[in-house]
Order: structure tokens, then C-alpha cells, then sequence
């Protein structure tokens, strides 16, 4: 049996621990499914966090995507186009075959990003809540479409998908912490709704000096060194006054674990201690940045501006 993972990014499923996810803004409601004939035959037993045990008529098959919470949980809403924090089960439908399981009773390890993937996925868990278990019944052209699935998966093209998934956590589409005043000296910021922010450089030198301030204080879970953390940031150079990186225009939030140098460290060090729904405003001097050496689109003795969203993470395992 290949792992949960392998089948995931085989179909074109982004885990974000992986490729990163497609940025929020588009998608609503309106697209995530609903119940059905074919969920009502899924019978799924279990407590929410424990394996779940599946019991289904065989064959099975859907021409419209279905799904059902059969456990309701009462966290965090998911955003229709936003990230989620998962266990889950995936079974054929004609032969009731497990073609991939994660292990429940351990902590969530797949981040599954819900915009640019497989619509079935997110049609069954768009704008449900962190604590729910659901049961989908998947349509083939919202799963592998018209050629199936690998050989090795066995999936043939007009085959029902059935996914049971525990929802254990969700990841913002931007940083929602309480606004507070930026202090003088540093760049200003306004947000479009999107969250995209909008970076006006002060009338002055740079700072010789590296600092940070937050212009939204989250309330989730505080980063750790070693945690995987997802963000959205924008890089601008303060003398040149334009944008060097952005992970918005990209299109995907960054991935990373914090403290692992991954990022320039001063990055690093912002992030750790940082609460989940966070606005960061980091001032990079060149010594703690690219130095006299500089980077692709980062000239030599530049200093940084990074306006960072902490949207998510997830607790290293121990």
C-alpha cells in the first residue's frame, strides 16, 4: 500500500509540508458539498482522533460528489479555499479497498491545501469545523477524471473515491490578530481584503539596526523552534522602496520549519514566539540580511522589509 502522501501528491494534491498551497480569496461556501444517496449508504463508526471503522455497499458510485459530518466538531471554521490540518482514509468505492490510511490515533501530519488541487477534496471539506469527522463520497471528475488513477492504485476511471478525514486543525487565509499601532521608525502597512498588504517605506535612513514589531497580535498557537509554520509575507527593499518576493503574488504561502535555517535568521527569529494570526513588521539590516554579497533580486548592503502573516502550524512530534 503506498502512504497517504504518495497517493496525494500522485493525484496533484498539494501538501503544503511539501509544495506550499494557493492563496485564499476566491472560493466560497457554495461549492462545498452536501449529503446524498451514496453518503447515506457509508457507514463510519469510531470516535473523532481513533481509527474509524468503514462499512459500505460494494460496488459504490457517485456521479455528483457527496459529503456528511458524521461527528461535528466546534473549532475553527475551514475556509473554503483555505488549508486543513487532516487524518484521513481513502477507499475505492467499487471494491471498498483501503488505497491509502494515516495513522489516527497520532497527531495530523498532512496539511492538505484546498484551492488548486482535486475538487473533491475540497467540496467535502470546505467550511466545515476543527473537530469534525467527515465521510465524502468523491465523483471521478472531481477525483482522477476520465483516465483513472495510477495502475499500481488500481483506480479505474469511473470509480467513486470515498475519503473519511478527522479535521484537526485549519490554517488562516490571513493574519485575523487584534490591530495595534506600528511604532514610529517603522514602515506602515494597509491591507486589501484579501490580506495582501500594501508597504509604505518612512521618509528616513535606514535602520543600522535589525528589529521587529507586531501590527496584529494573534491568539493561536505559538511557534516553536521546530515547528512546521506556514506564512504569507512580502519582501521589500527600504532604500529602492519596491517588492523583491511575495509570496501573495506567487500565488502560495510559505512553508518552512521554524528555527531550522531554512530563512535568513533574523526571519527565523521573528517568527519563534510568534502567535498563530499574527501580523510581523521585521526591519532587516544588511549585516543580519544578504550582506555585501546580495541575492537574486536583492541588491548588496540592502536593507529588508518583511510584512509576515503567521497563518499556521503544527506542533513538531516529540
Amino acid at each position: 500500500m503506498r502512504t497517504a502522501p504518495a497517493l496525494i501528491a500522485a493525484a496533484g494534491l498539494l501538501l503544503v509540508s511539501l509544495t506550499g498551497c494557493t492563496a485564499p480569496g476566491s472560493a466560497s461556501c457554495d461549492t462545498a458539498a452536501s449529503a446524498g444517496d451514496a453518503t447515506k449508504l457509508i457507514s463510519v463508526s469510531g470516535d473523532f482522533g481513533a481509527a474509524p471503522k468503514v462499512e459500505l455497499p460494494k460496488p459504490l458510485y457517485t456521479k455528483t460528489t457527496e459529503r456528511q459530518v458524521v461527528i461535528q466538531g466546534d473549532g475553527q471554521q475551514v475556509a473554503a479555499d483555505g488549508t486543513v490540518n487532516v487524518n484521513l482514509m481513502l477507499l475505492n468505492g467499487r471494491t471498498g479497498d483501503v488505497l491509502n490510511q494515516t495513522d489516527f490515533d497520532s497527531p495530523a501530519n498532512a496539511l492538505l491545501a484546498l484551492s488548486g488541487n482535486l475538487p473533491g477534496f475540497a467540496k467535502a471539506l470546505a467550511c466545515t469545523t476543527v473537530g469534525s469527522r467527515v465521510v465524502a463520497a468523491i465523483a471521478p471528475e472531481d477525483a482522477f477524471g476520465p483516465t483513472g488513477g495510477s495502475k499500481a492504485d488500481g483506480i479505474e476511471p469511473d470509480d467513486t473515491i470515498i475519503l473519511i478525514a478527522d479535521i484537526q486543525g485549519a490554517v488562516l487565509p490571513k493574519a485575523d490578530g487584534a490591530e495595534r499601532p506600528i511604532p514610529s521608525g517603522f514602515p506602515s502597512v494597509v491591507t486589501a481584503p484579501s490580506g495582501q498588504p500594501g508597504i509604505t517605506i518612512p521618509a528616513m535612513a535606514a535602520p543600522t539596526e535589525t528589529k521587529h514589531t507586531l501590527s496584529r497580535v494573534g491568539d493561536g498557537a505559538t511557534v516553536k523552534a521546530g515547528d512546521q509554520v506556514i506564512v504569507n509575507y512580502t519582501g521589500v527593499l527600504w532604500d529602492q522602496k519596491s517588492v523583491f518576493d511575495s509570496t501573495w503574488e506567487k500565488g502560495k504561502p510559505y512553508p518552512f520549519t521554524a528555527g531550522s535555517g531554512q530563512t535568513i535568521k533574523a526571519f527565523d527569529e521573528a517568527i519563534v514566539g510568534a502567535k498563530v494570526g499574527s501580523q510581523i513588521i521585521l526591519v532587516v539590516a544588511p549585516k543580519d540580511g544578504y550582506g555585501d554579497q546580495g541575492t537574486t533580486g536583492v541588491p548588496a548592503g540592502a536593507t529588508l522589509v518583511f510584512v509576515i502573516d503567521v497563518l499556521g502550524t503544527q506542533r513538531a512530534a516529540q
